[in-house]
């Protein structure tokens, strides 16, 4: 599980992730916790809601093949789990 930064909710905006902060934790997760070796880079769509069980796919590039990851946000904190690629 990881955490990131969130833009802060405004009156009428609900939090949600930032798309680049997320992408780095996934590659970072990947490679640490699920011991990939060869991640390349994630992409993830823009303005998730973070709220918990809300979820999401991410692309992520493993051994040079493009892969589905599910983001799963887990708390209004930020912390989301990352899924095995597919």
């Amino acid at each position: 599980m990881s955490t990131v930064t969130v833009q802060p909710p405004t009156p009428t905006r609900r939090k949600v992730f930032k798309a680049d902060a997320v992408e780095r934790g996934v590659v970072q997760i990947l490679k640490d916790e699920y011991k990939i070796s060869d991640v390349g880079e994630a992409t993830c769509p823009e303005n998730q809601l973070v709220a918990p069980d809300v979820s999401f796919i991410s692309i992520v590039e493993v051994g040079g093949v493009d892969k589905s990851v599910k983001i799963t946000a887990k708390s209004e904190d930020g912390e989301y789990e990352v899924g095995q690629p597919h």
